[in-house]
């Protein structure tokens, strides 16, 4: 079994699964009592530091995506009850989070120091509006943000740097808006009412404007998970219904693109979709399905991921891809608490299935070696920081799937002849050499290498 060591503030669990290729590290980050999660909870990332808000005591967390450790120890208290389930970052060092506080609002922190969290100030939103638990879109400047309230269906514009309201009134919409998402000037909002996308111009964010709706064909309906998400021309929009259906659509034509979408996976419905380039994962209620998308008018199969048996993936579960797009991961609940790495090709199992904590939620994949990120909100409140998972290890520069004594010559060869490096280890990634993070490699990483090399590995 094992061995978990236990802090006030952050514990550690290390364990090694040897196979071909894979030896991974896990480090646990765990939260003071009563600190909780929304099933629905995520956290966000800026280099290798992360954050996430916790319930119960409402404190907004900071912690290392490198070591583990809680980087504001006492972390930030929100403004009681904060009922906060999503940290939104924009590209000046604030950091947005929709919720209670303690009317509706939108509270903005100030992470520009992450060992020292500061509140700048809440943006209230009318008492007839519910925002906990949407989420926020931002325009291209980091300026402006975009979040639909319920139960008055309205779309709301807010400026992140004077504390306020772009449009006060905002705009109301025909339907039951849940997930939004932005395609250049406009907004692409799921109608979980009937079952079609709502659009909406934000050119000014001042005075939104309603487009119109596209009616999907056939009888569609949409659960709180499906979202919405854009290729990268942004006007090109994919979503999944409950009938496991994906369709795709132009907001700027307001037309459907392929009518009879794809059918895709088992179970009795559609959940959360992924992109990656002209890829997209799509979530059922019993599986995981990979479709190609460089057609939008002609999407086809690529192939089922193969779990080996019946399983089930939690609500809140998401999927994700590997940088380079060639695997992917998604967490289960049942038959096991299990992340499953999937070859995007075939659908086959790259790896065993790896067993986490009590019910995995969020997930997501970041840093240079795909190190895998998963959010617990059951017994287990916690993150689990996990690496090693697609045979990449975080400071293995002799590839040898494992990072130990042996990576110190091939490390040093990295930092100081990348073109030596390359020719002696040509089937290597040198980026697993960027211990600190920060996008490149130099002499920067050498006491995180260091570091990491003494507590057994990083994540």
């Amino acid at each position: 079994m094992p061995t978990r060591v236990r802090t006030p503030a952050i514990g550690l669990l290390s364990l090694a699964l040897t196979g071909p290729l894979f030896a991974q590290t896990t480090r646990v980050v765990e939260f003071p009592p009563p600190a909780a999660f929304y099933q629905n909870t995520t956290f966000a990332i800026d280099g290798n530091t992360a954050y996430i808000p916790s319930r119960d005591n409402d404190v907004l967390w900071s912690f290392s995506l490198v070591s583990g450790d809680l980087l504001d120890p006492d972390g930030l208290v929100l403004p009681s009850p904060a009922t906060a389930s999503d940290p939104f970052l924009f590209p000046n060092d604030l950091l947005a989070v929709p919720g209670w506080f303690p009317s509706q609002g939108v509270f903005v922190a100030d992470v520009s120091d992450p060992t020292d969290l500061r509140q700048v100030g809440v943006i209230r939103f009318p008492a007839t509006t519910n925002i906990q638990g949407q989420n926020v879109e931002i325009d291209a400047n980091g300026v402006v943000g975009y979040v639909a309230g319920f139960p008055n269906d309205t779309l709301y514009s807010f400026n992140i740097t004077t504390l306020a309201l772009e449009d006060p009134i905002g705009l109301a919409l025909p339907g039951n808006p849940d997930r939004i998402a932005l395609g250049g000037n406009r907004v692409a909002i799921v109608d979980t009412s009937n079952g079609r996308i709502l659009v909406v111009d934000v050119s000014n964010p001042g005075n939104l404007s309603w487009v119109g709706a596209i009616n999907l064909p056939g009888a569609n309906t949409f659960g709180s998970n499906d979202n919405i998400v854009f290729a990268a021309d942004g006007r090109t929009g994919f979503v999944s219904s409950n009938q496991r259906v994906l369709y795709s659509f132009d907001v700027q034509t307001m037309s459907v693109l392929d009518p009879d979408g794809i059918a895709f996976g088992t179970g009795s419905f559609g959940d959360y979709i992924a992109i990656h380039g002209n890829t997209i994962a799509a979530i059922s209620s019993r599986g995981l399905s990979f479709i190609d998308v460089s057609d939008p008018s002609d999407m086809t199969l690529i192939a089922n991921a193969n779990f080996g048996g019946t399983v089930a993936p939690q609500g809140s579960a998401t999927v994700a891809f590997t940088a380079d797009g060639n695997q992917a991961a998604m967490p289960v609940i049942f038959p096991a608490n299990l992340i499953y790495i999937f070859e995007v090709a075939t659908g086959a199992q790259a790896a065993p299935p790896f067993p986490v904590g009590d019910q995995p939620n969020f997930l997501t994949i970041f840093g240079p070696a795909d190190q895998v990120g998963v959010v617990y909100s059951r017994q287990d409140q916690s993150v689990w920081l996990i690496g090693g998972l697609f045979g990449h290890v975080l400071g293995d520069l002799n590839c040898d799937g494992a990072f130990n004594g042996g990576d110190i010559d091939p490390f040093f060869l990295a930092l100081g002849d990348p073109p030596g490096y390359h020719a002696a280890f040509p089937a290597c990634d040198i980026m697993l050499a960027d211990m600190n993070g920060d996008g490149s490699v130099n002499g920067g990483d050498i006491d995180a290498f260091f570091a990491c090399l003494a507590a057994g590995g990083c994540p």
